[in-house]
């Protein structure tokens, strides 16, 4: 059920029988000379597409957030990045504000690697006012499902590559990109280090994605999000003492 587009009386019905909320997350940032700047918007709002059609009488969908941190593509023209201080306070009290409606499980669907330890903080502070949480990083979670599909995924890689091409054709090109390995360890950090991590702002090898490798993802992934939110939910009726 889309949040965005319910009025007030439509929005209290749903309080009555929905406690689960799913918070889509992403980025405007540089994404190869190859991918819309929206792509980690772009791609969880297409997961949010698909799982409304399954799940939509179970779920609000809420608007998404679509700026978050990025130090490692903050050299990059495009980029805009919010600190990460100033990016978990704010998804936090998003989250407390739906907490306070009535929805006790929140999902965080997050399509940014640079928000990862941001969510982190802010689902341990989530917990501690009794909010029981899910953060889906699509990309990390099922990444060796991913490698099936996508054998060179990476920042505007294979896999992110397809996703958007399988949304829009108009949205990515894949021609004449090649190909970009990451030639440190993350774990290095020196100033506009970012620049010299993702050569041309992205990584892994672009010009193999197909829309057909997109959608193949896409059906795969949706399956697998579905299944840990199930997860959730079994959670939750076991702290209620409904099933052992």
């Amino acid at each position: 059920m889309d949040m965005m587009t319910m009025n007030l009386r439509e929005f209290e019905a749903i309080q009555k029988k929905i406690n689960t909320v799913l918070l889509p997350i992403g980025m405007i940032e540089a994404h190869g000379p190859h991918c819309a700047l929206g792509t980690d918007v772009l791609i969880p709002r297409e997961f949010v597409r698909r799982l409304e059609e399954v799940a939509g009488d179970k779920i609000l969908m809420a608007p998404e957030v679509a700026y978050g941190h990025s130090w490692g593509l903050a050299p990059f023209a495009g980029t805009i990045d919010v600190s990460a201080q100033a990016f978990s306070n704010y998804v936090f009290e998003i989250c407390r504000g739906f907490y306070q409606n009535g929805f006790e499980n929140i999902i965080l669907f997050n399509g940014h690697g640079g928000n990862n330890s941001s969510l982190d903080v802010v689902t341990e502070k989530l917990a501690d006012i009794g909010v029981r949480s899910l953060t889906i990083n699509w990309f990390i979670d099922y990444r060796e499902d991913i490698k099936r599909i996508t054998p060179d995924p990476g920042h505007a890689g294979e896999d992110e590559t397809s996703l958007v091409l399988a949304i829009d054709e108009n949205y990515a090109f894949t021609k004449g990109v090649g190909s970009h390995e990451i030639p440190l360890p993350k774990r290095f950090r020196f100033k506009d280090g970012g620049a010299v991590l993702y050569p041309e702002a992205f990584s892994g090898n672009a010009e193999a994605a197909t829309v057909q490798k997109g959608q193949q993802l896409y059906e795969l992934l949706t399956e697998l999000i579905l299944k840990d939110i199930e997860v959730l939910w079994v959670l939750e009726q076991q702290q209620r003492g409904t099933i052992k």
